[in-house]
């Protein structure tokens, strides 16, 4: 090993600094640093102090540009000129004016405000309350509105304002209330028919639906929270044509601004002549969404409504006869099965038992259609009849099996069978 002696003799060409010395260095480097800084900024504050001076005194900086060179520096003089010209546009130099017009005398007004006030006159008669309670403790369960049909007692509302109740009160625009009872049901359109026993009484005007248009005025009347009967709100038509699903069956329903509460269910959407051309359902009532109501179209109501008074239910609807879900992407990448509908239960009683379908099985396709969500399905579906046959793809255990298998009939017994 070398010596201390040897081992300093390699630096002794090195100009070595203690370590108050390097910071004392550093500290004097910053005060240099910090007076140039301030140097420049003195000097920038007098040469722009000057230029101001001599701007404001001569109209150009000490006189020293002349002609027509523009430097966009504020000029009292030229300014007070230039406010007084007409504007130009200095790169294409034409002059514009803007145009006002006066109200045209003979025309048309594109925009009207209505007074709705003899629609709601002509109309809300034939809205009633409705409410449903349970025996079990004599509480009420849901609350909604009604359409008077017709004068010896029949009303329309939606399935879902009296399902799950015993009992079934009507209450009329003049504060009577009935007791009523249910002709029939149709969860699937959400449409409902129930009775009360009374004569003459005041039968709403229907419209046609398929005339709508967007933008028409529509006025909405129910009994929204269950206790303001007879509120009337009013809006515009948004859309004539929205597809929205309501109990696994793909609608097309009316969209419309006015007002829709709970308690406006089953209650009418009426045009500017007090006809009812649509039955309020639905809302979108997520959070940051307002004023988007959903109606179901009356033309699609009638058929529906005349089947429930003749049967109880709406014949020819089909159904596979299976219950299933949909599979996410997640679920689909973990369980390493297509996406598709995963079949929770088969109803024994349909053709889809007899072609082996059962649990854990997966519908894939709708004839040479690729299925990833029961609203597509259900659409496909509904293209055919009750009795008729339905082409599918269904993925079991690694393999695809194609079947054929005969529509069943929807009715009041398959109900929880949603596919």
């Amino acid at each position: 090993m070398m010596s201390g002696e040897n081992n300093n003799n390699l630096y002794n060409d090195f100009p070595y600094k203690s370590y108050e010395e390097i910071q004392n260095d550093k500290k004097r480097n910053s005060k240099i640093r910090k007076g140039a800084v301030l140097f420049a900024l003195l000097v920038v504050v007098i040469v722009g102090g000057a230029l101001a001076v001599g701007v404001w005194f001569s109209g150009t900086p000490f006189g020293v540009f002349e002609g027509n060179l523009d430097l966009g520096i504020f000029n009292p003089t030229a300014d007070k000129q230039q406010a007084s010209d007409t504007s130009v546009n200095k790169n294409s130099g034409t002059k514009y004016t803007m145009p006002i017009n006066d109200e045209p005398a003979d025309e048309e007004m594109l925009v009207v405000s209505n007074d709705v006030t003899g629609v709601v006159k002509k109309a809300a008669p034939s809205v009633v309350g409705i409410s449903t309670e349970s025996y079990s403790n004599f509480m009420s369960v849901s609350s909604g509105s009604g359409i008077i049909l017709s004068e010896d007692g029949y009303i329309v509302t939606n399935a879902h304002v009296i399902s799950g109740g015993d009992s079934i009160a009507v209450t009329l625009e003049d504060g009577t209330v009935y007791a009523a009872y249910l002709i029939g049901s149709d969860e699937f359109t959400d449409i409902a028919v129930i009775k009360i026993d009374a004569e003459g009484l005041p039968a709403a005007e229907f419209g046609n639906s398929n005339d709508v248009k967007v933008g028409e005025t529509a006025v909405a009347i129910g009994n929204p929270t269950g206790q303001l009967m007879g509120t009337v709100t009013c809006g515009i038509i948004s859309a004539v044509s929205r597809n929205i699903m309501i109990n696994n069956n793909m609608m097309e329903l009316m969209q419309t601004d006015a007002s829709i509460n709970s308690g406006n269910s089953g209650g009418p959407l009426i045009n500017k002549h007090g006809q009812v051309i649509g039955i309020n359902s639905a809302k979108l009532s997520a959070t940051g969404y307002e004023g988007i109501g959903f109606a179901i179209p009356i033309n699609t109501v009638k058929p529906i409504v005349e089947e429930l008074i003749s049967k109880g239910y709406v014949s020819g609807r089909p159904v596979l006869g299976v219950s299933v879900r949909e599979i996410s992407q997640m679920a689909s990448s973990f369980y390493d099965i297509p996406r598709g509908l995963y079949i929770n239960s088969v109803m024994s009683s349909s053709d889809a038992k007899e072609q082996g379908l059962s649990q854990g099985d997966v519908i894939t396709h709708i004839g040479d259609e690729r299925i990833y969500d029961l609203s597509s399905a259900v659409a496909a579906r509904n293209t055919l009849k009750a009795g008729e046959t339905i082409n599918i793809k269904v993925y079991r255990r690694g393999k695809t099996y194609s079947l054929s298998v005969v529509l069943s009939e929807q009715n009041l017994d398959n109900t929880a069978y949603n596919f």
